[in-house]
């Protein structure tokens, strides 16, 4: 048989206050004669028959503390990690059309992304969250920029804003940002940003940020950056405190093409815990420190990891061109835009467009709308047209459930749905129409329906105003978010409440997409499941301050994990939980199988006072963004002895 392999790596916390030894061949035999006190239930415990054969210490000792093995055994599948792919329909209709208001009739052109997240109590439980009907949360513009609040099911218009100076074509951003659990809007004027209440309450207004974003089409974004509990604001190269206040101003770019608008963001893309704001040509820290300045030209961004090494790649379009930038800012590659010249090009999205497990970018130019490979390579593209400004952005959905993403554009006379794999066209509706600047549809489920809905900004070029509500007239697309809260979106920025993310997960190490609303596009519908068994202790010698522990760890998913999956033994202690030793597991768990057993040997814990013990895979049920291996279930990673050893 295989025999269990030793611990031999231990977590670093605990390196130096104990050892990890080896076996004894001969184990140490007590020969204490002193009478112990004898428990209740026991009461002649320390009386003896001369007549009765002696015990042989030794021997028992050994055959207690003797290898605890299991052999790798089937295990059952859970049903949940495999699901059923139930392709839909696609037969889009217009469900509801927004077009005029009661505040401010003239103001109804809209030229910007479109903002969903729940600004009330729709209930009546006393929360605002996403058990609430979401609102639709726009910026309209004629004779000024005017905030509007609309419930998502169309039932009619929440507030409105008027006179406030903000910018007509600048997006929004929304997210909890004083931590009272509802969420907050924050909007850009030509020269500063203001935050609202979610009733439409002016929170405050920020001081001049001249130099340091566009002054139109500027798109802020909202990010816990140093996971402080209190998110940053970040817009062009300004970095905000929640109040407001400035925290630190970049000194290279502000994520904009030399078109109008800024997209920049904040992301951890180095994964050292800590957020940087990402934008075309620099990187910077949470203060605004340069990280680094590569001298290309500044460009609309997203991130996505393109090379599988774990860290952030950065996407960048402007000047007819999209370039893929590593996490240090050397360029990996370049592609040009067909019939797109000067600053004709749209902020970019990132998805698994052709279902092969890498991501692809998808970009709009004046003329065409383009999908490039992995390596730049130019996958497919498709005419449309965009010759007002030429750098509309774009979404992606899987709306049939069948794994391969589709692309959401609207140009200047159509919404576009193209096929992800080919480009293939599945939707062209004339009604729309758009002027255009960096704007772009979102897809997520406006009317809490189970569904997910495509909201597309108008302005009056061929005669539409407002937005208008797509969904499937047979109501089989798969369900969407409720939420879609700033331009530079990628799932992971935002919890569902509208909370921001303390440390947030890695978008790319889960979806690997960007301004996408997929949650499980490519999986296939099937996910592995670890879960870990601590089969038993060996207490003999326990006054030595040793422990023998044997687990073992199965896969009851779907899909086979790699070798290399962790296994951490940690003491349950007065003082919190305490790591005391961690190993790699060196072989695959193929899809229903329970490894054999293998072993944990700790010594120098005379000290420790252990009231329990654990053992965890994949960094336990609380593990930062979930571990390194995505499962069905994130919350069976662990088992516990239950008692505590050495009694």
């Amino acid at each position: 048989m295989r025999r269990p392999f030793i611990a031999c790596a231990v977590l670093l916390a605990a390196c130096s206050e104990y050892d990890i030894n080896s076996k004894d061949d001969n184990p140490v035999t007590f020969e204490d004669d002193t009478a112990v006190e004898c428990p209740p239930q026991i009461p002649d415990c320390n009386e003896t028959d001369d007549t009765e054969e002696p015990v042989d210490t030794q021997d028992t000792q050994e055959e207690t503390c003797e290898e605890y093995y299991h052999p790798a055994e089937t295990l059952a599948l859970s049903e949940e990690c495999y699901v059923e792919v139930q392709t839909g329909t696609f037969t889009p209709v217009v469900e509801w059309r927004k077009s005029t208001w009661s505040v401010d009739p003239s103001s109804n052109n809209i030229m910007m992304m479109p903002a969903v997240a729940s600004l009330n109590d729709d209930n009546g439980d006393g929360n605002i969250d996403e058990n609430d009907i979401p609102d639709i949360i726009v910026i309209t513009y004629g004779g000024q920029g005017t905030l509007r609040a609309v419930s998502g099911d169309g039932s009619g218009e929440l507030w409105n804003v008027s006179n406030a100076g903000l910018q007509g074509q600048g997006a929004v951003a929304v997210g909890d940002i004083d931590n009272d659990g509802i969420v907050e809007i924050v909007a850009p004027t030509s020269s500063a940003i203001k935050a609202y209440e979610n009733d439409g309450t002016l929170k405050w207004t920020s001081a001049p940020l001249n130099g340091l974003i566009y002054g139109t089409s500027d798109a802020p974004a909202i990010s816990d950056m140093d996971g402080d509990g209190d998110p940053e604001i970040i817009m062009g190269a300004a970095i905000l405190y929640n109040d407001g206040t400035l925290r630190g101003r970049g000194s290279a770019g502000i994520g904009s093409s030399t078109n109008v608008g800024t997209t920049s963001f904040a992301v951890d893309l180095d994964n050292d815990g800590t957020q940087e704001v990402v934008v075309g040509n620099a990187l910077y820290e949470p203060d605004g420190t340069t990280i680094w300045q590569n001298g290309e030209q500044d460009g609309y961004v997203a991130v996505a990891d393109f090379d599988n090494d774990g860290e952030g790649e950065i996407v960048v379009t402007g000047n007819g061109a999209v370039r893929l930038q590593d996490t240090n800012g050397s360029v990996i590659w370049r592609a040009n835009l067909t019939s797109s010249s000067g600053s004709y090009v749209g902020p970019p999205t990132v998805a698994d467009f052709d279902g092969d497990g890498e991501p692809e970018i998808g970009v709009a130019g004046r003329s065409t709308y383009s999908v490039f490979e992995t390596n730049g390579a130019l996958l497919w593209e498709r005419p449309t047209q965009d010759a007002s400004s030429g750098n509309t952005g774009s979404s992606v959905f899987d709306f049939e459930g069948d794994g391969v993403a589709e692309a959401v554009y609207a140009d200047e006379t159509r919404l576009w749905v193209f096929a992800g794999p080919d480009g293939t066209v599945k939707l062209e509706s004339t009604e729309h129409s758009n002027a255009t600047w960096t704007e772009y549809p979102v897809v997520a489920d406006v009317d809490a329906d189970g569904v997910a809905e495509i909201v597309v900004p108008n302005t009056n070029y061929s005669g539409h105003t407002g937005f208008y509500v797509f969904g499937d007239a047979d109501g089989s697309w798969r369900e969407g978010r409720r939420i879609w809260n700033q331009h530079a979106y990628h799932i992971t920025n935002v919890n569902d409440d509208g909370t921001i993310p303390t440390s947030a997960d890695i978008n790319w190490l889960r979806y690997n997409n960007f301004r996408s609303g997929d949650l499980t596009a490519g999986t296939g519908g099937t996910w592995p499941d670890l879960v870990v068994s601590l089969d038993h202790v060996c207490e003999v010698f326990c006054d030595d301050g040793r422990l023998m522990i044997w687990a073992r760890v199965g896969n009851q998913g779907h899909v086979d994990v790699d070798p290399g999956v962790q296994v951490s033994l940690y003491a349950e202690t007065p003082d919190g939980r305490r790591p005391m030793a961690t190993q790699n597991y060196p072989l695959a768990l193929p899809s229903g199988e329970m490894s054999e057993s293998f072993l944990f040997e700790v010594s120098g814990l005379e000290e420790w006072d252990i009231r329990d013990l654990t053992v965890t895979v994949d960094g336990g049920n609380n593990a930062p963004n979930d571990g390194d291996l995505y499962e069905c279930f994130e919350d069976n990673n662990e088992d516990r002895l239950g008692r505590m050893p050495c009694l």
